[in-house]
């Protein structure tokens, strides 16, 4: 054996690595092999350059050292031009992966795509779609791919999915309200959400705010249970990517539902409205010197001062107060804020003289009838 051997067979054994991992599955490849194939190769070549500059010395092939040496300095380029291939190709299927979401017309159907998406695009076994609620947060859709256990599966979706968790402090769900940007996590971090990586037998995770407004209405979480490629900063800001993205058509739609909600009431009111006119119109004239003005729902009933005057929007609060909705329910409809709400309903329960939302209701029922029955 010369003594140009080793550092031959070295440098044939890099080359076998560096085509397996170009022709390896763009997203299971280890980016750690990677990172050590890429060092290996640099360390060879720089033995190579070295002992073409020395003196020929018997038994050294000068040609096979260059041809090796060749080899190794495309190996290393391909290996880096691959990289970058990937990282454009991952922006590609984000792109794709949206285009599919905007297409979507419900809301309950979106979240699920989303966590579905997220999970193709972003090369990720277990995604999570969740909202926020105050300092808590729930999952509204979860995606785990068939490949993660099952009993650790059923676990994981049930912590997500039947409480709200609370945002502790000092947790990374915690610091997305803040900071408000994606960011990758280890099971190790002193920011983890303990209790989360236990029970999803986690080893580390990337989560991003959802802020279309500003606001942050919720995350987007994702890890890798199965194989052993970890998450890196590239995952991380793939799913920040992905988020803004999300975040935009999910506001889209809720405005959109809103819209037809409220052309739907006013188409209604409009119907309503052309109903008693033709009533009015087509009522029996009395002769009499006035007719007697019946109470409408704006104007007070029984004993002077007893009940005040209601706005319209108040009435339209206390109407669907009387048909069950929450305050959600309300703003929703009315497409007013969840505060505005509560100022209404604050209102009308002084108004009505009521300590409480069920009594107000009660005493606005009672009225209605007196009103119905009055002459």
């Amino acid at each position: 054996m010369t003594s140009s051997a080793p550092l031959l067979e070295q440098a044939a054994e890099l080359r076998e690595r560096a085509a397996g991992a170009l022709a390896g599955g763009g997203g299971r490849q280890d980016r750690a092999e990677r990172h050590r194939l890429t060092a290996a190769l640099g360390d060879t070549t720089a033995k190579l350059a070295a002992a073409l500059r020395r003196p020929a010395a018997p038994g050294v092939d000068l040609g096979a050292l260059g041809r090796a040496l060749a080899d190794l300095t495309r190996a290393g380029a391909d290996l880096a031009e691959d990289a970058v291939s990937r990282r454009f190709a991952a922006v590609d299927r984000i792109h794709e992966s949206l285009g599919r979401l905007r297409a979507i017309t419900d809301v309950g159907e979106l979240l699920e795509a989303a966590a579905a998406e997220l999970a193709h695009c972003c090369d990720l076994d277990r995604t999570v779609v969740s909202r926020r609620r105050g300092s808590t947060w729930r999952a509204e859709a979860v995606w785990i791919s068939p490949d993660v256990d099952p009993d650790v599966a059923t676990r994981t979706r049930a912590y997500l999915t039947e409480q709200w968790i609370p945002l502790r402090a000092g947790t990374l769900e915690n610091d997305l309200v803040r900071r408000r940007c994606a960011a990758l996590v280890s099971a190790d971090d002193t920011g983890v959400d303990r209790e989360l990586v236990d029970t999803a037998e986690s080893v580390g995770y990337i989560a991003s705010p959802v802020m279309p407004s500003g606001e942050v209405i919720g995350f987007l979480q994702g890890d890798r249970w199965v194989g052993s490629r970890e998450l890196t900063d590239h995952d991380r800001d793939n799913l920040w990517t992905f988020a803004e993205g999300f975040g935009l058509i999910f506001q889209h739609l809720v405005l959109s539902q809103r819209l037809d909600q409220q052309r739907a009431h006013l188409r209604e009111t409009f119907l309503a409205a052309e109903r008693n006119l033709a009533e009015l119109s087509s009522a029996e004239l009395l002769l009499a010197r006035r007719e007697r003005p019946r109470p409408t729902g704006t104007e007070g009933a029984g004993p002077a001062g007893a009940v005040p005057l209601f706005s319209r929007r108040e009435r339209e609060v206390l109407e669907l107060m009387v048909a069950g909705a929450r305050n959600t329910d309300i703003a929703e409809r009315l497409v007013i804020s969840e505060s505005t709400v509560k100022a209404h309903v604050s209102r009308v329960t002084h108004k009505l003289k009521a300590t409480n939302r069920a009594e107000a209701v009660s005493r606005f029922l009672l009225l209605e009838r007196g009103r119905a029955a009055a002459p």
